[in-house]
């Protein structure tokens, strides 16, 4: 390529005309598959939106062709298509709910990848640029010499910031009080009333709001006792943040720099509201971002630990898993990884020694808990077989004709049959809710081998389920009810025992967040109301191993990794929540100050 351009300016124009017009083209074939169709991909033709789409792309493309930086093009280039193919193939599961509509189409789809990718790739290339930029500021912002902060200054930091962010929370925690009490809790409070216990949410979750709510109702007030759960999850999570920051601190990074994070974390709505949330997400997140801290001490800054770290490390980790059971998975996977990247056996062994005492010590103190309170066992398998499922409903749903009445028959064994007309292309509740739980139980074998003769013979209809199942993790196009998740204000009545009463304090505080988030209007709030997509927070870890893999920087990966193994077991989870990737939305600020704080490439205009 490089010689053709060297002989000619034209071969390099040629090119980026047809591929920034291939570009317009592409954008105006997912407004066709748009409820206004035909008449949306014809208007946007003439429309001025096309002609700026047009020229921003040749000249993303001019510039990245004459970049020198043959590293950043393979991983620009890989970012871009694949933002490229979750575009195209996002958009026809989100507005036709069907990829492989014909051959035809499908060569279709490969050249509208083709177009987006010729403007998402550049991109991504000038991202990272403008990233390099921000790290010589940085760089230059930083003391040369700095002094070491005295242990009276850090903890006289670490305490302020707690002190400031739990504040921020305050005011909404006043309007709903004693809480948010919403999602699960309804179903972990029973089983507290009835002392029933099960493992089907995490028993730690369980028996620490349990204990809130049975000392208020001692007192006769099972909402006063039910404020201390909220004020405790606060206190916690502010915790969290307060001790990144610290983090941030110690690295004599900009002032500009820790106070945007503070910011970040006092002011965004969505640290308020969880923070007041009677959610197991919460609390695992706080957990987790203390052990990424952890993990970037260790990792990147590569510390000699004392014993007391290491003990922080390990009960930071383990108390993630106590609080979200697919944070075991993540870490399993974590620790993998972090003995195929570490070099020298004896810093693999080491590394790994530390990951597999948080898994030790969060299965003892499992077990414990399920000892004390005879916790049962719960229906798992259902739960757990919910991608399959879904895939095997959308066939029965929307393939029946064609499926051999033996293999739905052998589906109607696993799947109830009135439930498959209720087929949800978004979220799998409405198929494994009433799943066989017995019969994925005693013939697990003979389920997936139906899975993979159906599988065989339909196996559109299984990308398509998984493609259209988790679209909010990675579409960034368009929002909807399972693309940008619904958060609000709710109060969820338990139905037995004593009642939590919402009694918050009347005022502006409250008639804001009611408008905002019992109304919705976030969703249309602009700029803000993005950020409460899930895609945001994924899209910004993947951008960040792109990055790190550029840098080629193993210690950066670190963090990257164990989150992203995370988001790994939510794609086989049964729908999109931003509640489950919570731990991803306050470890953002963490990979966006990695970025813009280090890296030694030169940097390239």
């Amino acid at each position: 390529m490089r010689k053709i351009f060297a002989k000619s300016v034209w071969p390099k124009r040629i090119i980026i005309f047809l591929l920034s017009y291939l570009c317009v083209l592409s954008f105006a074939g997912i407004l066709y598959l748009q409820e206004s169709g035909y008449i949306a991909g014809r208007y946007f033709g003439r429309n001025l939106s096309a002609v700026a789409i047009f020229a921003i792309t040749a000249w993303l493309l001019n510039r990245f062709f004459t970049m020198q930086d043959k590293r950043l093009k393979v991983v620009s280039s890989i970012g871009g298509v694949l933002l490229g193919l979750v575009i195209v193939y996002g958009s026809y599961c989100h507005f036709v709910n069907d990829i492989f509509r014909s051959a035809g189409e499908n060569i279709l789809q490969v050249f509208m990848i083709l177009g987006i990718s010729a403007l998402t790739t550049p991109l991504i290339a000038e991202l990272f640029l403008w990233l390099n930029k921000i790290q010589v500021w940085y760089l230059k912002k930083c003391p040369e010499n700095p002094v070491e902060l005295t242990k009276k200054k850090r903890v006289r930091f670490f305490c302020l910031s707690w002190l400031i962010l739990f504040l921020a929370y305050i005011p909404l925690f006043l309007a709903e009080w004693p809480g948010n009490f919403i999602y699960d809790g309804i179903y972990q409070l029973r089983n507290v009333i009835y002392n029933a216990h099960s493992t089907h949410h995490p028993l730690a979750h369980t028996l620490l709001m349990g204990m809130f709510y049975n000392w208020g109702r001692s007192i006769g007030d099972a909402s006063t006792g039910f404020q201390f759960y909220t004020l405790l999850q606060m206190l916690v999570l502010s915790a969290s943040f307060a001790y990144f920051l610290l983090y941030v601190y110690k690295k004599r990074a900009p002032k500009c720099v820790w106070i945007g994070i503070l910011l970040w974390y006092a002011l965004h709505p969505i640290h308020a509201l969880f923070a007041i949330t009677s959610t197991k997400d919460v609390l695992c997140a706080a957990f987790l971002l203390f052990f990424i801290v952890f993990i970037l001490r260790y990792f990147v800054d590569r510390e000699s630990f004392h014993w007391y770290s290491y003990a922080g490390m390990i009960a930071s980790g383990a108390g993630a898993i106590l609080y979200r059971n697919n944070v075991m998975y993540a870490i399993v996977l974590f620790a993998i990884a972090v003995f195929v990247l570490l070099k020298g056996l004896k810093a693999k062994l080491k590394a790994v020694s530390v990951i597999l005492a948080v898994i030790l010590l969060s299965h003892t103190i499992n077990e414990v808990m399920i000892h004390c309170t005879d916790a049962t066992e719960p229906d798992t398998y259902r739960e757990t077989l919910s991608v399959p499922l879904q895939g095997l409903a959308r066939v029965a749903s929307y393939r029946r004709d064609e499926l051999p009445q033996e293999l739905y028959d052998e589906i109607c064994i696993y799947i109830q049959e009135a439930d498959i007309p209720n087929y949800n292309p978004y979220i799998s509740d409405a198929v494994k809710n009433n799943a066989n739980e017995v019969a994925l139980k005693t013939n697990t074998l003979n389920f997936f081998k139906l899975w993979a003769k159906v599988g065989l013979r339909f196996p559109d209809e299984y990308v398509e389920s998984f493609l259209t199942n988790t679209l909010g993790y990675y579409y960034p196009l368009a929002s909807g009810v399972y693309i940008s998740t619904e958060i609000a204000l709710y109060h969820t009545l338990i139905g037995d025992g004593e009642e939590i009463e919402k009694r918050g304090l009347e005022g502006p505080i409250k008639d804001l967040y009611s408008h905002f988030f019992w109304k919705k209007e976030y969703e249309s709030t602009p700029i803000l109301g993005f950020s409460f997509r899930c895609m945001l927070y994924v899209w910004i870890l993947v951008l960040f191993l792109f990055w790190s893999i550029w840098k080629k920087n193993t210690g950066f990966l670190m963090p990257g990794i164990l989150l992203f193994a995370y988001i790994l077991t939510c794609f086989a989870g049964p729908t999109v929540m931003l509640r489950y990737i919570f731990c991803v939305v306050t470890a953002t600020p963490v990979l966006i100050y990695l970025m813009m704080s280090s890296g030694n490439r030169d940097t390239e205009d």
